[in-house]
């Protein structure tokens, strides 16, 4: 009897384990370490011990959660440019996509690496952990900590998979009806010339990262392990699973293997309450508010006179109050219906029902806030993914595009009286938000469950598709096409061969036999 008690009493207790997780992330955009930083965080929470080497430390120490300052580590020395310079370098994909290689590639070279003692130290801690998580938009250098620790490891990458990324996973990603991400190709259906470059970028962005990033990138793992450990590219395909910064509503909908889970989403908390001097600017605006920010990177105090004074002009006409992230002293022009700062909470912004529109260069975590709270959107895309997220609200109904070459004074007047006053914008944008928020698990707790499932299961090798570890001729089935080639020019040359010698055959046959019954001619004697 007493040993049925034990048993019952000890059903109802639940066992907890902690685990030991390592963070690295060294690159330097404060939307990319803010996609994951919410999943450390709530790991920290739930018991888990977190390590976090990052460039963004936090101003206040949180339990279970010891983070090393690496922001002086790889510095981007154009991370402040102003707006024009980012626009010249985004006149096409090819050329968004070049800058980032050509950035990367200067800033992650191994005298930067020695330079940064918290990872120098790291390559020599002792200490054991169950699992490594990093980011792997550029930075596979993080990877050679697999080499040091022999830990299973995730990944995350703040939008949708680049080629590179797809294909460490064996995931499908065809260009035939996947635009890529700097592109602002339809995802319905693309015309035979979007197909065609869109195939030459796939071609280039994986061909191109290959043999440029990560041949830099293992030139580090090398000269710190020697040439017997694996390659960051054979580690790369090793990856547990992939946190992605993806959702339907918001992106091309594509096929994704088990490891790559979609977690769009996942840094948008309950909103907090705002700064009293906001809340009341807000509150006490009859006809509602205009949030204007363009980002972390591109400051607002950056853009040329003309086109700021464009926006001046526009605000100075509207009814509504406008909230403007600008970073620098004073905004020279500046209405009194225009309120400034050098940060604002944004999220917490947008979750106020008085907020009518929201002016944004398109940044993916700000647009799914402003998705989430069904917000419109004027999106003025400056580089990368920018295009391609605003384009999915406009086909959506939930906001429109401006062309930075664009703006004037009379365009952007026009388009924020369009979005406000026309019911058919805020309707889009609500029933954007609900589809948004139908999931049957919020992404953070999608990211925790996956997380420590990795954990559980050691890895869990068991998600990987075999696409991972086949040559790239076998999975684009070039030897059986090949086979199938040469079967069917062979059975063409047997038929056309038997057919041509049967022919001969036959004439000689006909021919043959025919002359022979022919008379001959007689030789008269003379």
């Amino acid at each position: 009897m007493i040993f049925f008690y034990f048993l019952t009493l000890t059903s109802f207790i639940s066992v907890a384990f902690s685990y030991n997780i390592l963070g690295v992330f060294p690159f330097q955009a404060k939307s990319h370490f803010g996609f994951i930083d919410p999943l450390l965080v709530r790991l920290a929470e739930l018991g888990h011990n977190v390590t976090i080497y990052d460039p963004y430390p936090k101003s206040e120490k949180l339990p279970n959660y010891n983070e090393i300052d690496v922001s002086e580590c790889f510095v981007f020395n154009t991370l402040y440019e102003e707006i024009d310079t980012f626009i010249k370098t985004a006149a096409s994909p090819f050329s968004s996509l070049w800058y980032s290689f050509e950035e990367t590639l200067a800033v992650f070279q191994k005298e930067n690496f020695d330079k940064c003692a918290p990872l120098r130290e790291l390559l020599n801690s002792t200490v054991k952990y169950d699992l490594l998580i990093t980011e792997t938009f550029l930075t596979d250098i993080t990877l050679l900590f697999v080499n040091k620790f022999k830990i299973p490891f995730i990944t995350s990458t703040p939008n949708v998979p680049f080629p590179w990324l797809a294909d460490r996973m064996g995931n499908p990603l065809n260009p035939s009806y996947i635009p890529n991400l700097f592109s602002d190709y339809p995802f319905d259906k693309m015309t035979f010339f979007n197909r065609l470059w869109n195939t030459l970028f796939y071609v280039m962005a994986l061909g191109g990262h290959n043999a440029i990033i990560l041949k830099n990138e293992e030139k580090i793992n090398k000269y710190y392990f020697g040439s017997s450990v694996p390659s960051l590219y054979n580690i790369a395909r090793e990856t547990s699973i992939m946190l992605i910064n993806a959702h339907e509503t918001l992106n091309p909908v594509i096929p994704l293997v088990p490891g790559m889970i979609p977690v769009s989403g996942i840094h948008i908390k309950q909103p907090a309450a705002l700064p009293q001097n906001i809340e009341k600017f807000i509150n006490e605006s009859t006809h509602g508010v205009v949030y204007f920010c363009m980002g972390s990177l591109l400051r607002g105090e950056t853009f040329p006179a003309e086109k700021r004074d464009a926006f001046l002009y526009a605000f100075s006409k509207i009814p509504q109050r406008v909230l403007w992230k600008w970073e620098g002293e004073v905004l020279p022009g500046k209405s009194e219906n225009i309120m400034t700062s050098k940060w604002m909470p944004q999220r917490d912004i947008l979750a106020h029902p008085n907020v009518k529109l929201f002016i944004s260069h398109g940044g993916l975590l700000g647009t799914s806030e402003a998705v989430y709270e069904g917000v419109p959107v004027i999106g003025i895309p400056i580089f990368g993914d920018q295009r391609t997220n605003i384009k999915a609200l406009e086909a959506n109904g939930a906001g429109e595009l401006l062309d930075y070459n664009d703006i004037s004074g009379e365009v952007v007047l026009e388009k924020i009286q369009r979005l406000i006053n026309d019911p058919k914008y805020k309707e889009s944008a609500r029933q954007l938000s609900i589809r948004y928020k139908d999931r049957p698990m919020s992404p953070l707790d999608t990211a925790v469950y996956w997380t420590e499932y990795v954990i559980r299961h050691k890895g869990a090798p068991h998600l990987k598709t075999a696409a991972v570890d086949m040559p790239w001729y076998q999975y684009l089935l070039l030897d059986v096409i090949a086979f199938l080639i040469f079967i069917l020019v062979s059975v063409i040359l047997i038929i056309y061969y038997g057919v041509k010698i049967s022919l001969r055959y036959l004439c000689a046959l006909i021919f043959g036999n025919s002359s022979s019954l022919k008379p001959t001619k007689k030789v008269k004697d003379n």
